[in-house]
């Protein structure tokens, strides 16, 4: 409970004390005095409440809004997909100045971890949500390459035991004050020269610009690069917390061989013999003699008539 809660609680007490006094004035007989004092007490003590209430509102809103720097990561690019993450983790709000490099691979880096956020009145009263960063690692814009390449994903060593409340130094008991508990995931485009602040909210992580880095900053606003398979596996060693080891993203699946094309069976045709010529005739055809035309009669004159 912070300081200012003592304001309206004092000028609350003051109202109370003139309302009780007016009420006894007013049963002794004092009606003039007694009902001006129960005017202004309850006036006091109305004006009090409201105060309060939006008090109460602001700080509600201030302690389910509440933001913690958890650490901040450094982007070196040191190959194509390929770069080196500095993360420097945070404890309460301050940098702890001991980074650690991990190899990321892709187009982007995330941080996830475990979040246990507890009931927003136990917010209120000023228990805020318990939060590790567990692991780093890399993905590509394009899933078709995160699929096939598998980026490695690097363990921050922060939260090793069974016991996650134990992990986090809180005891289990805590755990009926609890609302939910899940593992929180935040990634943005990666750069040679970004940096990222990573902040804890009360119910989860989010990676953000530094304000006064420009090429994170810049990266908001740019087209997200990729394309179809547009992405490199990893084929050498890895840099991490303990050393350089050897990783090797998994191999990717060759394509089955197409089965031999079949050449189709060659179509039949069968053969029409063709028709026996018609057998000659070794008799000579003799020509047709025509036939002859009787000669036409001439036409008998037609007799003289008598004179």
């Amino acid at each position: 409970m912070t300081i200012w809660w003592l304001i309206p609680a004092f000028v609350g007490l003051v109202g109370v004390l003139m309302l009780v006094g007016g009420i006894m004035a007013v049963f002794k007989a004092r009606l003039g005095s007694g009902l001006l004092r129960v005017l202004f007490g309850g006036l006091t003590l109305a004006g009090a409440m409201i105060v309060g209430l939006i008090g109460l509102n602001l700080q509600t809103y201030a302690a389910l809004s509440k933001e913690r720097l958890a650490g901040q990561v450094v982007l070196k690019k040191v190959g194509d997909h390929v770069y080196t993450a500095s993360l420097d983790l945070a404890d309460d709000g301050k940098l702890r100045g001991k980074p650690a490099d991990f190899q990321i691979t892709g187009e982007r880096v995330h941080i996830s971890g475990p979040v246990v956020k507890f009931k927003p009145w136990a917010n209120v009263i000023g228990m805020d949500s318990l939060f590790k960063v567990s692991e780093i690692y890399g993905t590509y814009v394009d899933p078709n390459c995160t699929n096939t390449y598998t980026p490695r994903r690097e363990t921050t060593e922060e939260c090793n035991s069974g016991d996650f409340f134990g992990c986090l130094g809180t005891s289990w008991k805590l755990l009926n004050l609890a609302d939910l508990s899940h593992t929180s995931d935040s990634g943005q485009l990666m750069a040679d020269g970004a940096i990222y602040d990573i902040y804890a909210s009360q119910d989860a992580f989010e990676l953000k610009p530094n304000p006064e880095n420009t090429i994170a900053l810049d990266l908001q606003s740019q087209h997200v690069p990729g394309g179809a398979q547009n992405c490199s596996p990893v084929t050498g060693p890895v840099q991490t917390p303990e050393g350089v080891v050897q990783y090797n993203a998994p191999a990717v699946p060759a394509a089955p061989k197409a089965a031999p094309a079949t050449p189709p069976a060659s179509t039949v045709v069968p053969q029409t013999a063709p028709a026996a010529p018609a057998p000659q005739s070794t008799t000579p055809v003799q020509p047709a003699v025509p036939t002859p035309t009787p000669p036409v009669e001439p036409a008998t004159p037609p007799a003289t008539p008598p004179g």
